[in-house]
């Protein structure tokens, strides 16, 4: 026997399901779009079937049961959402490296200090 609840903020797409059943447990959000093994994605229709399970849809197909795309297609996952304004022009403002975590170059060797190192080698072959 599957029991699940759908939360007072559906109509307004902000919606998450909770499905219990004996074998499993597991919680949808049902406004973000969900990923399923095989990559297929499955999106809210915003309707559900005569015993309140929410209707879930992938590209022209016709909408399935959410619970019947989890036993078919294995655990959903929710997509990754799209980058925000905010956050991609937090990204572009924000240096990659700066001053302070910068490495210190090692110095360049002077004529004289490669001069040493030449005798010192022909030093050790002869």
């Amino acid at each position: 026997m599957t029991t699940f609840t759908l939360n007072a903020a559906a109509e307004f797409g902000e919606a998450e399901v909770k499905t219990t059943d004996l074998a499993f447990d597991f919680a949808v959000d049902l406004a973000r779009e969900q990923i399923d093994v095989y990559g297929a994605r499955w999106s809210w229709t915003r309707a559900t079937d005569h015993d309140g399970m929410p209707l879930m849809q992938t590209r022209a197909d016709t909408p399935r049961r959410l619970d019947d795309i989890y036993w078919e297609s294995g655990p959903l996952i929710p997509a990754p959402r799209p980058v925000t304004h905010a956050e991609a022009v937090a990204a572009i403002d924000t240096p990659a490296c700066t001053a302070a975590e910068a490495k210190a170059e090692e110095p360049t060797p002077t004529p004289l200090v490669f001069a040493r190192i030449i005798n010192r080698l022909r030093g050790r072959s002869s």
